[in-house]
């Protein structure tokens, strides 16, 4: 679609980064506690800022939400589109190995975990919880479709690709 100058009018898209922080076989997570989805258990992650590359913003949000980094170079797992905050939002998402530091999460999130990715996948993603949320949400279950997609393939690229 254009303007009447010719110039295009394409729609905008937010881009976040999100990364899932390996340590001894668990994954870390934390429980929102404000903005979109209160009180769920995600990885971490956030928008990318100005001059960033999602890469580049998944490492940031881990340090700034869990005060941890990456031992080495982030791996891109996959897309997760999104509908949050009013707009529509593309989150690229990586595994990261963080063997080392102790976790200091930020006043955005009221707890944190580590937990086998498996684990987390069934407890958070099961057919039962996406069927719940559906209920009260398909835009909140489109987006948990999204994330279990991606974390379907974090886990296949743990059992064999890594």
């Amino acid at each position: 679609m254009t303007t009447d100058d010719g110039d295009f009018n394409l729609p905008l898209f937010r881009m976040s980064g999100a990364v899932y922080a390996l340590r001894d076989g668990k994954i870390l997570i934390l429980k929102r506690a404000l903005g979109e989805m209160v009180g769920a258990w995600a990885i971490p992650g956030g928008q990318v800022d100005e001059g960033e590359v999602p890469e580049q913003s998944a490492a940031r949000e881990l340090f700034e939400e869990a005060g941890l980094r990456p031992s080495g170079p982030l791996t891109l797992i996959g897309l997760v589109p999104m509908d949050v905050y009013g707009h529509q939002s593309l989150q690229a998402t990586y595994a990261g190995d963080c063997p080392d530091g102790e976790v200091v999460i930020s006043d955005e999130h009221a707890g944190f975990r580590w937990i086998d990715p498996r684990e987390y996948r069934d407890r958070y993603f099961g057919d039962e919880q996406l069927k719940r949320v559906a209920e009260g949400s398909e835009r909140r279950a489109a987006i948990v479709r999204n994330v279990r997609a991606v974390l379907d393939r974090y886990i296949a690229w743990l059992d064999g690709e890594r």
